[in-house]
């Protein structure tokens, strides 16, 4: 009897260590990847818009009138460092046959809020601040019109310094060929535009 006793206490251990009738894990709900997990997607550089504002452009077409050479939208914009202003600029070929017209943006002068000229800065300080214009001929018809813009973004000069806090002078001028070989001929004549950094 006891021999039936120790078989029957084996029968039960070996019934209980038995695959078979063992309860399995249950499978995990989210399934695991060995895999690398992809990386974050990058970020899509910011886009500037460098075009005129429907204001700006609408100053424009008022101002160009039948009898204007040219008009400027305006000629002074506050900014802080890092911004940027579009000024427009609108000409009318006033000969009598087809030319070639050019405008030119160039660098005049600094200076501080008591007119006192800001040391130390030149034309290839802010050469960075006129590099969204396009300066390109433009052929015009006997009153052909052209609407251009000319952009100044007040960055960090070219040499990384942060522009000093003042007021930035820019000559533009208009320039028509004629039967000269280059556009260099005065059209315009000084326009000056001001960018006061904040």
């Amino acid at each position: 009897m006891k021999t039936t006793a120790i078989l029957a206490l084996c029968l039960l251990i070996l019934a209980g260590c038995s695959p078979a009738l063992q309860k399995l894990p249950e499978a995990p709900l989210t399934p695991v990847s060995s895999a690398t997990p992809a990386p974050a997607p990058t970020p899509s550089p910011v886009s500037v818009d460098y075009s005129m504002t429907p204001e700006t452009e609408k100053k424009l077409h008022d101002g160009l009138t039948s009898t204007t050479k040219y008009f400027v939208t305006e000629s002074y914009a506050p900014l802080s460092s890092g911004q940027h202003y579009t000024f427009g600029i609108g000409f009318t070929n006033r000969f009598p046959e087809k030319d070639n017209f050019l405008v030119d943006v160039a660098f005049k002068r600094a200076y501080d809020k008591s007119t006192n000229t800001i040391d130390g800065v030149d034309a290839s300080d802010v050469a960075t601040w006129l590099s969204h214009n396009d300066y390109s001929v433009t052929p015009l018809q006997p009153n052909q019109q052209s609407f251009q813009t000319i952009v100044i973004e007040a960055n960090n000069f070219a040499d990384g310094r942060a522009p000093p806090k003042g007021t930035y002078e820019f000559d533009v001028n208009i320039f028509h060929q004629a039967q000269f070989p280059e556009v260099n001929q005065e059209y315009s004549g000084d326009l000056t535009l001001a960018i006061q950094v904040t």
